[in-house]
This record gives structure tokens, C-alpha cells and sequence, in this order.
């Protein structure tokens, strides 16, 4: 399935990526690398991860980066056959993202 990614997240994953690679010496590509082995998987299996539905979107879900402790929240999109990123999200803050 394809994936893509809102300009949100794309800004997200930007500003997480250059900060893990600044604060993050001893494995500076960790995010990265995480970030893509997850899209791989909600590509393959978009049912992943578990469900997180909010009033103005019952069909979201969200993935947990284990390693770099970070949510990826995304829904699929039954017609157009895609999965849509909407944002990624630190696990450590404690309350979600508004979506």
C-alpha cells in the first residue's frame, strides 16, 4: 500500500531527525532509520499498530517507535488504497497530538 505523508508530519519529521542527530551522538541515524523501518511496516501491514479513534477521525491508529519512544499517527484511506501520515509524536509527552 502506498503512504503518504501531510506537510505536518513531513515538518515533524524534519526538526525530529536534525534533533536526534544533534543530541543523539552515539546512534544520530537512530530516528531516522526507525522512522522508515515503520513505514515499511504500516506499507505492508496498514492494520498495525493499534487503533486511536478521535471525534473528528474514527479510523486512526498509531504505531509505537520503540526504540526512539515516538508515535506515528495515521489512518488508511480505503478508496484511494493509501495510508496518510498525519503526524509523529513524542511518546514521552504524556497526551497526544490534536487531530
Amino acid at each position: 500500500m502506498k503512504v503518504r505523508i501531510t506537510a505536518r508530519a513531513r515538518v515533524q519529521l524534519r526538526g525530529r531527525k536534525a534533533w536526534w542527530a544533534e543530541n543523539r551522538p552515539a546512534a544520530p541515524t537512530l530516528f531516522e532509520e526507525e522512522f522508515y523501518r515503520t513505514l515499511r511496516l504500516i506499507s505492508e501491514l496498514p492494520e498495525a499498530g493499534v487503533r486511536w479513534p478521535t471525534p473528528r477521525n474514527s479510523r486512526l491508529r498509531r504505531v509505537l517507535m520503540a526504540e526512539t519512544h515516538h508515535h506515528v499517527y495515521f489512518h488508511v484511506d480505503q478508496p484511494g488504497n493509501f495510508v496518510v501520515i498525519l503526524t509523529v509524536w513524542g511518546a514521552q509527552r504524556g497526551r497526544g497530538p490534536s487531530l
